[in-house]
């Protein structure tokens, strides 16, 4: 596995860490392997909107292409 040094943590972000990992009773490893599982699926969430990689890629296709349109004469 790749190890990953982090440097300069705010000292209240690594108590909140402490904390996680003494309440769930993990190490401050496993802790931090977890929130980071959990934080990035959560962004890959909210990035994809719940679709999965075959729809992503058609809607961007689809909007490229609509940005690729001449603009309206409007209503």
């Amino acid at each position: 596995m790749t190890d990953l040094v982090l440097r300069d943590i705010d000292p209240i972000l690594a108590e909140r860490i402490r904390r996680v990992a003494a309440a769930r009773g993990w190490s401050v490893d496993e802790t931090l392997l977890r929130l980071l599982e959990q934080g990035l699926f959560a962004s890959e969430q909210e990035v994809r909107g719940g679709f999965e990689n075959v729809e992503v890629v058609a809607l961007s296709d689809a909007i490229a292409a609509l940005k690729m349109l001449p603009a309206g004469k409007g209503f």
